[in-house]
């Protein structure tokens, strides 16, 4: 279990918050808070992260360490190089394809060399974290706001049947785009749009990605 419904009661303890005025913030309800809080239920992840970013709390302190009031009120300080290293032993490591890294390499998509980050180890799923950005293709019915986060988990053979007009992502060494999935059969199809497609084959599987889920800034 987690340290996220204490340190959530932390938070609005320190900040001033009710259960509703905190539940407000992330488009949840009061019921959800005080299930946190008592340890009935934990957020999901895009909420963690909505929290996390809200706060400015590094996720794996807010998922690992129990707060303190001077740690919440001192985030910049606390967390500065040589503090106390946070023990990731139940985190899941997801690299993460910025924008800012495509600039850097255009054209070397080695998922290895990739910033990564960490996040609650709760599915069961090889995942990858993409800003999206002008820089990525995407098809015309792409509706996700520029710099979402979008979590795409490895395509599985175990999950094929599940692509039929599921977003997905193509990426080798030096090329990438968002597309659909398009299932005919056994014919298996990632289409950008009319002139661009990519055909699943199974010796490229490592290539293929699905949309598992998406993280959009709270306004």
């Amino acid at each position: 279990m987690t340290q996220i419904g204490s340190n959530i009661k932390k938070l609005r303890t320190v900040k001033g918050l009710s259960q509703q005025a905190f539940a407000d913030l992330f488009n949840l309800t009061r019921g959800n808070i005080s299930s946190y809080e008592e340890f009935r239920a934990e957020p999901k992840i895009s909420v963690i992260l909505q929290m996390a970013k809200y706060f400015g709390i590094p996720i794996s302190s807010l998922l690992e360490k129990k707060l303190t009031v001077n740690e919440i009120l001192n985030f910049e300080d606390y967390f500065k190089e040589g503090s106390e290293k946070v023990n990731t032993k139940n985190l899941l490591e997801v690299p993460f394809l910025s924008k800012s890294y495509i600039q850097e390499n255009p054209e070397n998509f080695e998922i290895n060399d990739f910033p990564t980050f960490y996040m609650p180890n709760i599915y069961n799923a090889n995942l990858l974290a993409i800003e999206n950005n002008s820089l990525i293709p995407n098809p015309i019915d792409f509706n996700f706001e520029e710099s979402s986060i979008l979590f795409f988990e490895k395509v599985k053979v175990e999950i094929l049947h599940t692509l039929q007009d599921n977003i997905g992502f193509y990426m080798n060494l030096n090329e990438i785009f968002f597309g659909r999935f398009h299932v005919d059969g056994k014919e298996i199809k990632l289409i950008l749009n009319d002139w661009k497609e990519k055909k699943f084959q199974l010796n490229e599987i490592e290539h293929f990605w699905k949309l598992h889920s998406k993280y959009e800034k709270v306004h």
